[in-house]
Formats: structure tokens, sequence, C-alpha cells
């Protein structure tokens, strides 16, 4: 189902507030959120939409990093073993985009984005 701006503007809410969203990512949403009905609107959002595909991963490379050495590093074992776990889960049952609150808002975001851009 498509979402209209109002909705899209939230899932950029959404992503701005996730845990897990990149710093750089979040600075572009941010600057989004603050020119919306603004002359600067459109080309805050297209810059968005840019880093959002450039920082929403995969299902794949979420299952590759919580697997490796660097991934346990970075949560710890346990949590990365269940994050892997997660992910492979979900990648059995279809999903293609990494399970994190920040690359599923991402992901709808960029489905939607014609919302705005047009």
């Amino acid at each position: 189902m498509a979402l209209d701006r109002n909705e899209v503007i939230e899932q950029v809410r959404k992503l701005s507030a996730a845990p897990s969203v990149y710093g750089g990512l979040k600075e572009k949403a941010d600057a989004f959120l603050g020119a919306v009905d603004t002359a600067r609107e459109k080309p805050t959002y297209e810059a968005l939409i840019e880093e959002i595909k450039s920082d929403v991963l995969t299902i794949d490379q979420l299952i590759g990093f919580t697997d490796s050495p660097e991934g346990i590093a970075a949560f710890g074992e346990k949590k990365a073993s269940g994050l892997t776990i997660a992910a492979k889960k979900a990648k059995s049952q279809g999903e293609t985009t990494c399970i994190c609150p920040a690359c599923q808002a991402g992901k709808v975001i960029l489905e939607n984005r014609a919302a705005i851009a047009s």
C-alpha cells in the first residue's frame, strides 16, 4: 500500500529516532525534517534518498556482519548470535532488507519516495 506525504514524513521521523541509525543518515533525515514545507524540502529529501540508498543494508549484509568477528565485537557474542538467528529467520520468510528499525524505515521511505519527490 502506497503511503502519502505525511506518512512518509512520519517514516523519516522513525528513521531519525531509531537507535540503530547511522550518524550521517540521521543528519540527512533531520535536515529534511527541518526543511518540510520550505523551499529546501525537495533538495533535502533528494539528499536523504541518496543517503538511504547507500546506508540501508540488505539482509545478507546484516547476517554477514552479525556473524563476523567485527559484529561479535560490536554487539557481544550473545546479542550477535541472536541477531544472526533473527535475520536468518526473516530472510527465510522473504525479507530482503536488514531488520533493524532504521533500515526498515529506510526501506519504506524508498518504496514510497514518489510521495514527496513528485
